[in-house]
């Protein structure tokens, strides 16, 4: 590895073609954090120059450059494994001050600035080599466009007819509008300076270009290993997601493989690159990037182990060094780059569709449910079912969506713990790889038959029990309420009934209020026994939050019913609400601890359908 001082004159002009890995990510640079402080440091280079002052090299930071083997006479070729992003703005800098001087008439320096960014037409063999920077796949169209368009509006035309969307705040054309303007407004004449010439102008801006800026680039020898210096370098200030390291990884070992790089990238990776892909999601406790979620569920999946998000990257490394440790009868060993590509694009397209299930489907319903759980344990188990069973065995798949979640939604009412289930279903995953198949038998036995608090699953009269006595509606957010409400509003629905959408923002109502005092009077033989008052006061204040006192209304309902007497709520309810959970209020005069206890068990027996036991032997 050698390390030297360059200016841009030395490390552009030679007859050179360096180009940024298609599998790095693409250009990022913005306006405000990037293309202005570089300006500004420009700027004031060049007002030195201006006043004929000696010019100190500025350095703009370092670049890792790897020699390419090619034909002898033919374009030498480097690859930028790190400094992409600082390079590729300089090049769209000099383009612009390329143009600027075209457009000025000035053919003298533009020439000087198009040998920096172009290599003769006479040297090349191949017309991609006539740009000095290839970028990497993402930005090659909208590079090609800035190279070549000539001025703004030649580039904002063809841009239009080519579809080609851009930021003026980020970007590759972004930044080629952005300083091809600063150069314009540098250039405008000053009337207290008169004596300060457009040429004059534009000898202190090449005298920059030659002598002002200069690049530490460190190239590596045939023994420095690419990979590993790549990063370590990414390893400090901001860092790349796992997934871009992920990324050059794998397309390295891919070009040692002598694998087609670019029809990879296209049938392998490119959706990766996507806004889709980057976009950051919540899932259980973690906000991260959807890639980054979705590549520890399927390592967890491969490795039949819980990976930790800040070890993603080196936990994938291991994962395909050692890969014919890991396969096992569902996921078949990889060996090549290629193949692992393959293997990640396969399940993803798993995990793609978990992001946007078809409306109405039994998984749509399933992820909308686990959402309350408030765990992605499970996922994992998910992609592996998914990939195995769908779409051949559909029907399959959502029998063990049922069973899972009537066992997330059990524990839930049931109140046990979450605390061990990335243990549970890991060592579920490992009891299906010794299965042939996989069944929603399979998944119902191992449940059903788990030992203790931490894993057991709970019976039909346990979650009667649960749902008839415990105060839901303290213990848990009212999310939680909310969404086993919406579950037993469905599964309330009758056959005669056509199915309606829920409106959307509807509110937990307490049929005997919260503050129940004033409207609801405790019965007479209560008042003279102290004791009798004070048991039937503390039962009604507990039987109050139970599923059976709980409905849905909406917003604007819920404020007016407020702590009425049921002589007023009950009309309200009746004239209002078209819910099926309120429907049986009908037929009751009054409402009594013993009316909430009747409707819990009807509400409990709607649940034992919901989230059924498993009846395996």
């Amino acid at each position: 590895m050698e390390a030297n001082s360059r200016p841009l004159l030395r490390i552009f002009e030679p007859t050179v073609c360096y180009q940024i890995p298609l599998f790095q990510r693409p250009y990022v640079w913005k306006q405000e954090e990037n293309w202005k402080p570089l300006w500004e440091d420009f700027e004031r280079l060049l007002g030195l120059a201006l006043t004929g002052e000696r010019l100190c090299p500025h350095f703009l930071g370092a670049v890792v450059l790897e020699q390419l083997r090619n034909d002898t006479g033919s374009v030498q070729c480097r690859q930028v494994i790190d400094g992409q992003q600082r390079f590729t703005t300089l090049q769209v800098l000099l383009i612009a001050a390329r143009d600027m001087c075209r457009d000025l008439g000035s053919e003298r320096f533009a020439g000087r600035f198009e040998s920096l960014v172009s290599n003769s037409d006479t040297m090349v063999d191949d017309p991609s080599e006539v740009r000095k920077l290839l970028p990497t796949n993402a930005d090659r169209q909208a590079y090609a466009l800035v190279h070549g368009a000539g001025n703004p509006d030649a580039l904002l035309q063809q841009a239009h007819k080519k579809g080609v969307e851009f930021s003026y705040e980020q970007g590759i054309i972004g930044a080629y509008l952005y300083f091809y303007r600063q150069f314009e407004d540098w250039l405008q004449p000053d009337a207290a300076e008169d004596e300060i010439t457009q040429e004059k102008q534009l000898d202190a801006l090449w005298a920059v270009v030659r002598n002002g800026l200069q690049l530490v680039v460190i190239d590596l020898g045939e023994d420095d290993e690419s990979q590993v210096i790549f990063e370590t370098l990414n390893a400090r200030g901001t860092q790349l997601l796992p997934a871009d390291l992920i990324k050059n990884f794998l397309f390295r070992r891919a070009q040692t493989e002598g694998g087609d790089i670019d029809a990879l990238y296209e049938e392998n990776w490119a959706e990766f690159d996507g806004d889709f892909w980057r976009e950051e999601i919540k899932q259980g406790r973690e906000n991260r990037p959807r890639i980054d979620i979705f590549t520890r569920h399927f390592l967890t999946l491969a490795m039949r182990r819980d990976i930790r998000v800040g070890h993603i990257f080196n936990e994938y490394k291991s994962y395909v060094q050692s890969t014919a440790n890991w396969g096992s009868c569902f996921i078949d060993p990889a060996s090549s780059a290629s193949e692992h590509m393959a293997l990640l694009k396969s399940y993803s397209n798993h995990f793609r569709e978990f992001a946007v299930p078809t409306a109405g489907s039994c998984l749509a319903r399933f992820l909308r449910r686990l959402e309350v759980i408030d765990t992605s344990t499970v996922y994992p188990l998910l992609l592996l079912c998914s990939q195995q069973l769908r779409p051949q065995q559909q029907a399959e798949f959502d029998a063990i969506l049922i069973i899972i979640e009537s066992y997330l939604f059990r524990r839930m009412v049931c109140g046990l713990t979450t605390k061990n289930y990335n243990r549970l279903f890991l060592e579920l995953i490992r009891h299906l790889e010794r299965k042939e198949q996989i069944t929603a038998q399979a998944v119902g036995n191992f449940l059903l038959y788990g030992e203790g608090e931490s894993v057991r699953f709970p019976s039909d009269a346990e979650l009667r029990t649960a749902l008839l006595d415990y105060p839901l509606y303290q213990w848990w957010p009212q999310y939680r309420v909310r969404a086993v409400l919406v579950a037993l509003e469905r599964a309330l629905a009758h056959a005669k009934s056509e199915a309606v959408s829920l409106p959307k923002g509807l509110t937990i109502e307490h049929i005997l209020p919260v503050k129940w005092q004033e409207h609801w009077p405790l019965p007479a033989e209560m008042q003279s026994d102290p004791q009798a008052k004070l048991e039937f006061v503390q039962h009604r204040d507990r039987i109050k939050h139970t599923i059976g006192n709980l409905t849905l209304v909406t917003g604007s309902l819920n404020p007016a019913l407020s702590n009425s007497a049921w002589s007023v709520k009950k009309p309200e309810l009746l004239k209002w609400s078209k819910l099926n959970l309120s429907r049986d209020l009908h037929d009751h005069v009054a409402w009594t601890e013993q009316e909430i206890l009747s409707r819990g068990a009807l509400l409990a027996k709607a649940a034992v359908r919901i989230w059924p036991h498993p009846g395996f032997g």
